[in-house]
């Protein structure tokens, strides 16, 4: 016979004569299968019991140490476990128990065994919640003392195993809500952490109990606790927070009692994640609630607690004993390592300092944007860089603005030279700023006020929007512009509210931010005379410090510079005036907008670049509308057109209009009612 075999036969026996001591004499009439095995205990089997020798018997009474105190053995524990083992494995014992006590193995018949009829409450509580690491207790039952005991599934792939090391018993979980991270399992190197890890264990390990572990912040909580029990040796069973809503109700005893079983077969570790303070809202429950139902329950089966959280979680006081661990926003460095790293894990060839610079992605995230590049298969950064800014974006809040991609670069501008050059130190300044903070080491004296913010003013028409998208375009990442009719609000406190989620957006999705018809919102502040002149006041404060806090690319467009709040300009680091453009670079505007030759007629470019002072918007507007002249009458484009075009941008402006601005064009405009044009 198997030991274990032996051990029930045991039971069975010392189950009868108790039965035969208090009046159920002959109990085996009626169930003949177990006096068959009563009579397989012999003095042989006994004996061999006794000694306990085989690889099962180990493992029986170190189970049994297990569930105590992990050195000794309690004799009521050590009944009430092979009662339950006798009644899984034989349900005819099972039937023989409810047959002559009404219940099935319970703590009251252990103690009864063990010749202690009447136990104290406290006694028989302390010998279940031992009992109920590796067996269902039924907590509802009144009494308690009558809780029917039901014997883990799990019990037999331990002790009915014939191999000589320890048994898998981890592939199905009986709290069916989490999933097992096992100590052997290989894990991608930690490009970052390592040295937090390392502490984290050791502080873990040097516990003279077990302790809670609370790691909170963005991204890599469940990587570092994975990383940490890595190091410690131990599995690790991690659970989603949502799951444990049941810990609370009428269900709690069974939940804790299976989540109590799945940890004692696997380690010494539970990784709670996903929680965050309005639980206790939802849940209806106080702080206390949630630890002295869901977390020192684990903690009193001898089991630290891993509690991962975005931000920080309300302590009960007196129930946390442990340690807290902040995981703030990777740095520009950590990124480039990270970036760095999980390069060289693909075999891809990156630009890691740019890419660090222009993409704010997770570690996660990173992981993941190498993985599907690898898998896209293309060589072209471009792609890279396309799935980076999809990673960022997708999914975001933009309801207060649009995503876009821009493809104006600065060759398209037609800008003067001093403009062009600046806006290329704009670029510089957004992807060297590392340079200047980190290997300068200029950080200390610029703790704020690192944002690259740029104003840009001038008349409608002079490039100020396609400069904005230029950047965007130039620097490789989206534009993201601001919708001011949804950002301002008529009550108070919803524009700020709005703005704070603009940057908020913005400093993870790494955009370029673009206020067009930034007076509206960053105009000057005033005295003030009325209730709302006040809070109109405290928008503009609360814009301006916002300013100062963000980490980015700020670009403001403006029609009337004078109108914006000088707090504003001193913030700006560069500001760029747009003119009217002057003759020659008209000129280049026209040549740039006029479709190809073959498509047109000779013009003169000399006239239309030095009597019409457009702007670029408007000369684009003319050279619209006089093509779509040219296809409506299926001609190529002309001088006659063009100057229709410009006849009518005249009257939508009422700009006035003369005979002799045409000079020796007059005659393909044709006669013209000034007074009428100059309405």
């Amino acid at each position: 016979m198997k030991y274990e075999e032996i051990a029930i036969c045991v039971i069975i026996v010392r189950t009868y004569s108790y039965f035969e001591e208090t009046g159920r004499g002959n109990s085996f009439e009626r169930f003949p299968y177990l006096r068959v095995l009563s009579e397989r205990l012999t003095e042989d089997a006994l004996k061999e019991w006794e000694q306990g020798q085989s690889i099962q018997a180990e493992r029986y009474w170190t189970l049994l140490r297990a569930i105590g105190d992990g050195k000794t053995v309690d004799p009521v524990v050590h009944t009430a476990f092979d009662l339950c083992l006798a009644a899984m494995y034989i349900p005819e014992f099972s039937a023989y128990l409810n047959f002559y006590t009404g219940n099935a193995a319970t703590i009251q018949l252990a103690f009864e065994l063990e010749g202690i009829s009447c136990p104290a409450y406290e006694e028989m509580t302390e010998k279940l919640r031992c009992l109920q690491k590796i067996c269902r207790i039924d907590w509802n039952k009144v009494p308690l003392s009558l809780a029917a005991m039901e014997a883990d599934n799990r019990i037999f792939a331990y002790l009915f195993s014939e191999e000589a090391g320890n048994p898998e018993v981890l592939q199905t979980p009986v709290f069916g809500e989490g999933e097992w991270y096992l100590c052997e399992e290989p894990l991608h190197p930690m490009f970052i952490r390592r040295k937090l890890a390392e502490e984290c264990a050791a502080w873990m390990q040097d516990a003279a109990f077990p302790t809670v572990l609370q790691i909170e912040g963005n991204g890599g909580r469940r990587f570092l606790a994975k990383n940490i029990a890595h190091l410690l040796g131990k599995n690790m069973f991690m659970v989603p927070i949502d799951k444990c809503k049941d810990f609370l109700g009428e269900a709690a005893g069974e939940q804790k009692s299976a989540l109590l079983r799945e940890l004692f077969w696997g380690g010494e570790l539970f990784c709670l994640y996903g929680l965050r303070p309005e639980i206790f809202a939802e849940w209806q429950i106080t702080e206390a609630d949630f630890w002295k139902n869901v977390v020192l329950p684990v903690l009193d089966a001898g089991v630290s607690v891993f509690l991962c959280t975005e931000t920080r979680f309300p302590v009960y006081d007196g129930y946390f004993p442990g340690k807290r661990v902040e995981l703030k926003p990777l740095s520009r460095k950590e990124r480039q390592q990270v970036f760095e790293g999980f390069s060289s894990m693909y075999g891809l060839t990156v630009d890691c300092p740019r890419y660090s610079v222009h993409y704010r992605l997770s570690a996660k995230e990173i992981a993941r944007a190498l993985e599907l590049w690898k898998q896209e298969g293309s060589a072209a950064e471009e792609a890279f860089a396309r799935i980076c800014s999809q990673l960022l974006c997708g999914g975001s809040k933009k309801a207060l603005g649009e995503i876009s991609y821009p493809q104006v670069r600065f060759t398209d501008l037609k800008v003067p030279d001093k403009v062009r050059e600046t806006l290329e130190q704009i670029c510089c300044s957004a992807q060297e700023n590392y340079r200047i903070f980190e290997e300068w080491e200029l950080g200390k004296q610029y703790p704020y006020g690192r944002a690259v913010t740029v104003m840009l003013s001038g008349p409608p028409g002079t490039g100020k929007t396609m400069t904005a998208h230029a950047i965007a375009c130039e620097l490789g990442i989206p534009l993201y512009q601001v919708e001011l009719s949804r950002v301002m609000d008529k009550y108070i406190g919803e524009t700020e509210k709005h703005l704070e989620e603009i940057f908020t957006f913005a400093e993870k999705a790494n955009v370029v931010l673009f206020f067009d018809e930034a007076d509206a919102l960053f105009g000057r502040r005033g005295e003030v005379t009325e209730g709302r002149d006040r809070y109109a006041n405290m928008e503009v404060s609360y814009i301006l410090q916002r300013v100062e806090q963000f980490d980015g690319i700020v670009v403001l467009s403006t029609n009337f510079y004078n109108n914006i709040d000088k707090a504003f300009l001193r913030r700006m680091k560069y500001v760029l005036k747009y003119q009217i453009p002057d003759e020659a670079l008209r000129r280049s505007i026209w040549e740039s907008c006029l479709p190809a030759e073959h498509f047109r007629e000779p013009l003169d470019m000399d006239y239309l670049s030095a009597q019409f002072e457009f702007t670029g918007g408007m000369i684009k507007n003319v050279v619209l509308s006089a093509c779509v002249m040219a296809v409506h009458v299926q001609k190529r484009l002309c001088m006659e057109f063009l100057l229709q075009a410009i006849r009518a941008e005249y009257e939508k402006m009422e700009w006035p209009v003369s005979a002799g601005m045409w000079g020796e064009y007059g005659y393909l405009v044709g006669t013209v009612d000034e007074n009428r044009l100059r309405r």
